[in-house]
């Protein structure tokens, strides 16, 4: 009897044992483990791990270090011209440079042939716009070479597509009609279409070109400039809140939630007072987010030319 239960205990003793054993080596293994996972990182090029395309997928404006160019007046353009059937005469060098333009901003996403298949747009949702079948896409503004130039012009908000207001309205065209070879299912531009088009953005009056600077350069003057933007931004918001009956001022108050983020909003993107109808198509884009209430959309033609004037002149008065 003593002896069974000896060897009784000899067993529970023999898994305690071995539970311990296989314990130990649980851990020598996770230490092990842990050791390489420590050389490997070190072995890591962060720097080509963060310029991944990949990466930067969400944010189109930076697949291109753009050079520092001062704002300027495009040169006058017909919209007619560019924008519908093109002339045998112009039809080669407008396509050339149409491809050109493609290949350095759109590729990276629309992909080579126009299929939405580029590296850096695996990181996009929703995906990048398929060029090559048109008339099975849902379309924010519309294929046409009218409705794509808007896109272009504004973007579209709270996806990948960024603005692309930095190339002039020549280049869009371009860049349009080289899109439109990828298929021949795309609508055409009636000369209407291309008429508004010309009076929404000026076209034919030319149109001012915004800033342009590098994104390293830009971090690096940011802080610089901070304080005298804060300064600009201060003196227009009390000269706003100073004029309390005028009407102008009485119309911002309606149509803004937060003045501060309203103003530094329209100092980020001066492409706003070319016209009155800029400045309306920017507050109406992602008004929200911009320090705008959701009532722009209801603001009359003439108070947004009132409210239009009147801060375009407070912006050029104090240089912001």
């Amino acid at each position: 009897m003593s002896g069974n239960i000896k060897k009784k205990f000899n067993i529970f003793d023999y898994f305690r044992d071995l539970e311990k054993f296989y314990g130990a080596l649980y851990l020598l293994l996770l230490c092990f483990l842990i050791f390489l996972g420590a050389k490997y990182a070190k072995t890591l090029d962060y720097n080509k791990v963060f310029s991944s395309p990949v990466l930067l997928a969400a944010d189109s404006n930076m697949r291109t270090q753009l050079p520092v160019k001062k704002g300027t007046i495009s040169p006058p353009v017909d919209a007619m011209k560019l924008g519908g059937v093109l002339p045998a005469d112009i039809k080669e060098a407008v396509l050339t440079k149409g491809k050109d333009l493609y290949t350095t901003n759109c590729v990276s996403c629309h992909g080579e042939t126009g299929h939405g298949n580029g590296p850096a747009g695996a990181a996009l949702n929703p995906p990048p716009r398929n060029f090559a079948d048109p008339l099975k896409q849902t379309w924010k503004n519309g294929p046409k070479i009218s409705q794509m130039y808007i896109t272009l012009q504004d973007g579209i908000p709270n996806t990948g597509m960024a603005s692309f207001s930095n190339i002039t309205p020549e280049d869009r065209f371009a860049i349009l009609q080289y899109v439109h070879t990828f298929s021949p299912d795309y609508p055409k531009d009636s000369p209407d279409d291309l008429t508004k088009l010309d009076e929404k953005y000026s076209l034919s009056k030319g149109v001012k070109m915004p800033n342009q600077i590098p994104i390293d350069l830009a971090m690096d003057l940011e802080l610089l400039n901070y304080d005298t933007l804060k300064s600009d931004i201060d003196n227009v918001l009390k000269k706003i809140e100073s004029a309390k009956n005028d009407s102008a001022s009485l119309i911002f108050d309606e149509i803004v939630s937060n003045k501060l983020t309203a103003l530094y909003s329209l100092s980020a993107d001066t492409a706003w007072n070319v016209n009155a109808e800029q400045f309306v198509q920017f507050i109406e884009t992602d008004p929200i987010n911009k320090g705008f209430k959701a009532t722009v959309f209801q603001l009359s033609p003439e108070k947004a030319n009132q409210i239009y004037q009147y801060l375009k002149n407070l912006f050029e008065k104090n240089k912001v």
